[in-house]
């Protein structure tokens, strides 16, 4: 699994963002990590499906150092025309803390195509 990722962080704001580009592999898959350690609590995962939208139904999921989702496969099934929010536990409860160096993985994009998730987060 490889394809490429693009990371962005910013954490200029008391709310801080990290943003993922990506591209699919020919077997329709993406695997990156961060280059930084984040910690903090996941508030909201926006994702947007670029202008060589993926496979409808693509997956997504962003582990930490214990390979476990942060986003609790929230980002299971994402469309492949329209930007999509997903808010861990809802509004009350915006999820539990992470720790470490973070790793994204996309599968079942299709081959060579593009996509961008955004994780909001308070550390």
């Amino acid at each position: 699994m490889a394809g490429s990722v693009e990371i962005d962080y910013n954490e200029t704001k008391t709310v801080k963002t990290v943003t993922w580009e990506w591209t699919s592999d020919a077997s329709g898959d993406v695997s990156g990590t961060d280059t930084k350690i984040l910690n903090g609590i996941p508030l909201r995962f926006v994702t947007n499906p670029g202008s060589t939208a993926p496979t409808d139904d693509y997956d997504i999921v962003i582990n930490d150092p214990d390979s476990v989702d942060i986003a609790s496969g929230g980002l299971g099934n994402r469309d492949t025309s329209t930007s999509e929010q997903f808010i861990p536990g809802g509004d009350a409860d915006p999820g539990a803390a992470f720790e470490g160096v973070l790793s994204l993985v996309v599968s079942n994009a299709g081959n060579a195509k593009e996509g961008k998730l955004v994780m909001y987060y308070w550390g």
